[in-house]
């Protein structure tokens, strides 16, 4: 009622009535009319207001129509990151917006398209460009392929589509090796290790307030996510275990979303995913460790909550750490490497001295053991060392064959063929 009067209130022509006719008249805009407009008439009021009411909101059902007909994907995109930022983390849609960024704006023809007129072949052409273009590799294409996909979903659930016009059909040939990386890169190998941990020593030494590189000589001891190991606590340390079940996260500024600032970091009460809440064992080193960060923290009065690596009433951030192992690699001269590969150090490490995968699984918190295998498990030794192990295998294996040929042969007596009964009655006969 409340719309109805609104309408009615906005008429532009006056309603009268007639007594001679004993009619209701007024008018309604018609550019195919005299002036633009056309005389309609009812016997009562009531009804002559309904006709007024439906004409102005079918009007407004076909502007709707013809605005949904004319949205550019570019819009419809940002109309859906407004939603999207209340359902997921600030740091999603970072990501979200980054991607967009790169791969969807420079391609002004593509976002411009209509909604209405957005066909599969579009979508086609513009996914075999941006492989042409970019070269990416499987995971990285399709993640990228999701903004389309989630953006073209909400438009279906927003009525402004009935159908989904998204697929993906690509020249797969184009994708990007995606084949594993080499050891060299992933992880650190036994002497580079050695040499980086020195290199943290020796960087404490010329800082002793900055704990940073002992959060780093930490993680070899637990190969934790960057964000788990600075969201560590005293409180969760009981006798020789470690309970992991934090996080520091940084959060985003969304209100504008071509221009998305940090917040700061944040320490969350969860972990990447579930199996990620997990209790460690603590070696004697990382003992050692942790209660040099405490006399570190005491001395120079460093205090946040009950957190151990803090700095100014405020945890480490992520920023300083990465820092210390950048410069660490390139003092001492290797390859620049990671937390993340520290991590991947971890676990190689572990199966490379005889711990069942399934252990290796847990101690790392993922969901199941292929994740482990294929993105956590390098060769630790160098060449050389890798070399002289594969020798060793197979020369051994050709000393046991000696020694087995070497071993008394036991002959038995050659068996006759034993005669076909069938023949053997036959020739009796």
């Amino acid at each position: 009622m409340k719309k109805r009067e609104e309408i009615l209130k906005k008429h532009q022509y006056s309603i009268w009535f007639n007594e001679k006719e004993n009619v209701w008249y007024s008018y309604l805009p018609d550019t195919s009319k005299p002036h633009n407009r056309r005389k309609i008439k009812r016997k009562s009021k009531c009804d002559l207001e309904d006709m007024i009411y439906e004409y102005y909101t079918s009007c407004r059902e076909d502007e709707n129509e013809q605005s949904k007909a004319s949205l550019s994907l570019e819009s419809l995109f940002y109309e859906f990151m407004k939603h999207k930022v209340n359902e997921v983390n600030s740091g999603t849609v970072k990501r979200m917006m980054a991607d967009w960024n790169r791969f969807y704006k420079p391609d002004k023809e593509f976002i411009a398209t209509p909604l209405k007129s957005l066909t599969k072949i579009n979508i086609d052409d513009f996914f075999n460009s941006i492989l042409g273009t970019h070269h990416l590799k499987k995971k990285a294409f399709y993640n990228m392929c999701g903004i389309l996909k989630q953006t073209l979903e909400y438009a279906v659930d927003a009525e402004y589509i009935e159908k989904n016009p998204y697929r993906v059909k690509v020249n797969k040939k184009k994708f990007a090796s995606s084949g594993k990386k080499s050891s060299e890169k992933e992880v650190f190998q036994a002497e580079e290790k050695e040499l980086f941990i020195h290199e943290m020593e020796r960087r404490l030494e010329n800082n002793p307030s900055n704990t940073a590189p002992l959060a780093i000589l930490l993680d070899f001891e637990l190969g934790t996510r960057k964000g788990e190991i600075l969201a560590i606590s005293k409180s969760d340390i009981l006798d020789d275990r470690i309970h992991i079940h934090r996080q520091l996260v940084e959060e985003f500024d969304t209100s504008n979303l071509d221009s998305i600032k940090s917040k700061g970091f944040y320490v969350v009460d969860y972990t990447k995913s579930e199996d990620g809440d997990r209790w460690l064992p603590l070696t004697n080193r990382a003992k050692e460790i942790i209660r040099r960060v405490e006399i570190i923290n005491k001395e120079y009065g460093y205090c946040y909550k009950d957190f151990l690596f803090v700095k100014d009433g405020t945890c480490i951030s992520p920023d300083a750490v990465d820092a210390q192992i950048k410069r660490g690699c390139e003092y001492i001269g290797i390859p620049v490497k990671t937390m993340h590969k520290i991590r991947k150090t971890y676990a190689s490490t572990l199966l490379h001295n005889g711990v069942n995968i399934s252990i290796v699984k847990d101690m790392l918190g993922h969901a199941d053991e292929s994740t482990t295998i294929k993105h956590y498990i390098y060769n630790i030794e160098n060449s050389r060392e890798t070399d002289n192990k594969v020798l060793n295998a197979l020369e051994e294996e050709i000393c046991q064959k000696s020694d087995q040929s070497d071993q008394k042969i036991i002959s038995f007596t050659k068996l006759k063929r034993a005669k076909n009964p069938e023949k053997s009655t036959l020739s009796a006969l």
